[in-house]
C-alpha cells in the first residue's frame, strides 16, 4: 500500500539558531540607534559650550582693561566678575568657569630672569589671560574650554611699534596648526599685506608694526576643507560687526583669536502632519553665530527648497547651532530637536515636520529628559506651544504597546509636564504623540529608555 513521505520541516535546533541570529540582529540595530541618538545629543552639549563660552569671551573683551578681575581670583584687587556660574542655554545647565590672571610675556624678559638673552623684567604684568571653561553643572566633564589674552594700552614692547598675536583654535579650543593668516592695512605707507601660517601651537606673532588708530586692520583666516573667520570694517555693510577691524598702538600687544574647524554637511527631509513628503516647500535655515548683536546679522542665513522628495541637502556648512523655519508653515517638530546641533565634521540627517499656519497643532520643540529614569511615576516635561493639560500623551515604538500618560497637566500653553510608568518598556528609542482636540503631532525618536 503507498504511503506518502511526511514533507520535511523544521527541527528544534534549527528553529532555536533562528531565533538566535534574529535576536543578535535586532540587538545591533538597537545598539546602532542608541548610539547615534547619543552622539547627537553630545554634539549639541559641545556645540552649545563652544558658543556660550565664545559669547563670554566676547563679552569680557569689551569690557575696561582695569576691571578684568575675577571676584576669587587671583588678581588684586578683585573685581566683580563671578568665577563660577549656571548658566541655561538650549534647555541644557551649564556650569561656566572664568578664570584672569595675568601673564608675564618673555618678549622683554621676565620676573625670574630666565629669559634668554633677555633681562629681568621688574614690571612683569604685560597683560591678561582670561580663560572660560564649560563644564556639566557637578564638574565632572569638560565640554568646553576657550581663552584669550587681552592687554592694556600700557603694555610693554619695542619702540614705537606694537605686536599683534594672531590664535586659531578649532571648536574644542585645540590648536589649528597651518592655517592661513591673512593681515592687512592698505591706509598704512607702506602698506601692510602679510600672508602666513600659524605654527604648531596655532599662533603667528607678528612684531614691529605700525600704528594705526583708525582700526585699519584686517585680519582673514582659512584652511582648505575648514570654516573661515575674518574681521569686519567698521560701518560697512554690517554696521555693527562683533569682530570689527581694528588699530594698533605703540607698545600695545593685540591678540585676536579665531576658530574654525572642519566643515559638515545636513540633509533635511521634510513631512506634513500626516507622515507625507512635502516637495517644493521653501526652508529658512539660520544658525546661531551673529556677526553683529547691534542689529542682530547672522553669519548664516539661507533659503533652500524641498525636491520631490522633500529633501534639502546643503554641503559645506560650518558647526553651528541651526534654526528651520517655513514660510507660511509652522514647525511641528524635528528630529533631532531645534536649534540642530552640526559639530565639525558631521553629517547630520534631520526630519521636519509642518502643517500650514496657522496651526492648532500641538507644537514641541523640547523633551527632558530625553533619557528618563525607568521608575512608575516619571514625569517628562514637553516645551513648546499650543499645548493643554487636557491633551494626551503617549509613547509609541513599532511592535510595542503604547504607553499612556497616567497623568498630564499644564501651567500655560507652552508646557506639558505627563507622567509615565516606565517600568517594564523596551530599551531604546520612542516617539512621543501628543493629540489635542483630535490634532496629533509626533516627536519621533522623542526618548530613549536605557
Amino acid at each position: 500500500m503507498y504511503q506518502p513521505r511526511a514533507k520535511p520541516g523544521f527541527t528544534l535546533i534549527e528553529t532555536v539558531i533562528a531565533m538566535s541570529l534574529m535576536a543578535f540582529m535586532f540587538l545591533a540595530i538597537f545598539s546602532l540607534i542608541t548610539t547615534n541618538l547619543t552622539l547627537l545629543f553630545s554634539s549639541k552639549i559641545r556645540s552649545t559650550s563652544i558658543g556660550l563660552a565664545q559669547a563670554k569671551l566676547e563679552e569680557l573683551k569689551n569690557l575696561p582693561y582695569d576691571s578684568l578681575a575675577t571676584r576669587s581670583g587671583t588678581i588684586y584687587p578683585a573685581g566683580t566678575i563671578l568665577d563660577e556660574e549656571v548658566v541655561t542655554r538650549n534647555g541644557l545647565k551649564l556650569n561656566v568657569a572664568t578664570d584672569i590672571r595675568y601673564v608675564d610675556n618673555e618678549f622683554d624678559g621676565n620676573l625670574n630672569g630666565t629669559a634668554p638673552a633677555k633681562p629681568v623684567d621688574l614690571y612683569p604684568y604685560d597683560y591678561k589671560k582670561v580663560t572660560i571653561t564649560v563644564t556639566s553643572i557637578d564638574k565632572k566633564k569638560t565640554y568646553a574650554r576657550l581663552s584669550t589674552d587681552i592687554a592694556a594700552k600700557t603694555a610693554e614692547t619695542a619702540g614705537n611699534t606694537g605686536v599683534l598675536i594672531v590664535k586659531v583654535i578649532d571648536a574644542n579650543g585645540n590648536p589649528v596648526e597651518a592655517a592661513n593668516v591673512s593681515i592687512v592695512n592698505s591706509q598704512l605707507s607702506p602698506a601692510v599685506g602679510i600672508n602666513t601660517q600659524t605654527d604648531v601651537s596655532g599662533q603667528v606673532v607678528i612684531p614691529k608694526l605700525p600704528p594705526d588708530t583708525a582700526q585699519n586692520y584686517h585680519i582673514e583666516v582659512s584652511k582648505a576643507g575648514f570654516s573661515s573667520e575674518k574681521t569686519y570694517p567698521v560701518g560697512g555693510n554690517i554696521s555693527n560687526p562683533a569682530s570689527p577691524d581694528f588699530g594698533l598702538v605703540a607698545q600695545q600687544t593685540v591678540t585676536k583669536t579665531f576658530a574654525i574647524d572642519r566643515i559638515s554637511s545636513l540633509s533635511m527631509t521634510v513631512y506634513d502632519q500626516s507622515g507625507q513628503i512635502l516637495p517644493g516647500i521653501t526652508l529658512d535655515v539660520r544658525g546661531e553665530k551673529q556677526l553683529s548683536s547691534s542689529p542682530i546679522v547672522y553669519k548664516y542665513s539661507q533659503a533652500f527648497t524641498t525636491d520631490q522628495d522633500g529633501k534639502v541637502n546643503i554641503s559645506g556648512i560650518e558647526w553651528d547651532s541651526y534654526t528651520i523655519s517655513a514660510n507660511g508653515y509652522t514647525v511641528l517638530s524635528t528630529t533631532p530637536y531645534q536649534p540642530l546641533s552640526l559639530s565639525p565634521g558631521l553629517s547630520l540627517e534631520a526630519r521636519v515636520t509642518l502643517a500650514p499656519s496657522p496651526s492648532q497643532y500641538p507644537v514641541i520643540l523640547q523633551i527632558n529628559p530625553i533619557s528618563p529614569e525607568v521608575t512608575t511615576g516619571t514625569i517628562i516635561d514637553i516645551t513648546g506651544s499650543n499645548l493643554s493639560g487636557s491633551a494626551s500623551v503617549i509613547l509609541r515604538k513599532t511592535g510595542q504597546p503604547d504607553r499612556v500618560a497616567t497623568s498630564v497637566s499644564s501651567s500655560g500653553a507652552d508646557s506639558l509636564a505627563a507622567t509615565f510608568n516606565l517600568v517594564g518598556m523596551q530599551p531604546g528609542a520612542w516617539d512621543v504623540v501628543v493629540t489635542l482636540s483630535g490634532r496629533q503631532t509626533v516627536q519621533y525618536s522623542g526618548i530613549i529608555i536605557p
